[in-house]
């Protein structure tokens, strides 16, 4: 099992590599694009202060707290779309016909929708992203304890556990219908809407967020978890609810790719 994990790393991180080398060739490009990530996650802050000026909290949360939810949001997005970025490109495959030339590789079938295509500027904003993270949970002593430091971190892997999973069920559906980008863009908008501690939403709409597209397993219950507002119950749920949403993936991929239509057929 180790050498294998291993082995498909090693692909991962070639793969990785020509894609960096891709998009060094066009560096303004790059540069522009990684200027507009930044002045995005900067006008977001001054949009936090200017709605916490006056009230202070927001659904019983300090500024500080509320911040700290933001930041989380931006930690496991970006972390997803570094890890899952080929599904963008997934659909030119399925419609080009060059997936038939995966599927004859020796590697799983999932491998190259959800790892064929890596960009570097997410990497590059993650590095500090993350360093300005640890500072601002210890700077203003949201560490509680080294357990609720570990479960964070258990959380924030089974998170990446389900987004592997709903991203395999959309590449699936790419498979049976060729149609990918409008259900990935609804996923980028739900999960745009924990940004926020979801508490601030009614019932039904925390309702959606969990069992549709469970974006308060995947943001929220770990940014509790480290602030030590969790419950043993949410955290059992939320790992029976990724690994219910993975067994599902999983068996609908399989069951897509017994309809997939090669370009010879």
């Amino acid at each position: 099992m180790a050498p294998t994990v291993a082995r498909f790393i090693k692909i991962w991180l070639m793969m990785a590599s020509r894609a960096a080398q891709s998009q060094l060739l066009t560096s303004w490009a790059g540069v522009l694009f990684l200027i507009g990530k930044i002045v995005r996650f900067l006008l977001f802050f001054v949009f936090l202060f200017a709605v916490l000026s006056s009230s202070k909290t927001l659904a019983g949360y300090s500024r500080e707290q509320v911040i700290f939810f933001f930041l989380v949001f931006n930690l496991v997005d970006i972390m997803i779309q570094f890890f899952f970025r080929g599904v963008y490109q997934f659909r030119s495959l399925v419609i080009s016909g060059n997936y038939d030339l995966d599927l004859l590789k020796p590697l799983p079938s999932f491998f190259r929708p959800l790892f064929g295509w890596t960009d570097i500027l997410d990497f590059i904003t993650l590095v500090p992203l993350w360093v300005y993270f640890l500072w601002f949970v210890f700077a203003h002593q949201f560490f509680i304890t080294p357990l609720a430091l570990i479960l964070f971190f258990l959380l924030l892997v089974n998170s990446l556990i389900l987004a592997f999973a709903f991203h395999l069920f959309v590449c699936g559906i790419c498979v049976l219908t060729t149609e990918i980008d409008h259900l990935v863009w609804i996923y980028r908008d739900l999960t745009n809407m924990a940004r926020f501690p979801t508490d601030i939403y009614q019932r039904g709409i925390q309702a959606v967020l969990t069992f549709t597209i469970p974006v308060v397993i995947l943001i929220t219950i770990p940014a509790k978890a480290l602030l030590g507002l969790l419950s043993w119950q949410w955290v059992i749920f939320s790992f029976v609810i990724s690994e219910v949403f993975l067994w599902v993936s999983l068996r609908f991929w399989k069951y897509a790719l017994t309809h997939y239509s090669s370009a010879s057929s």
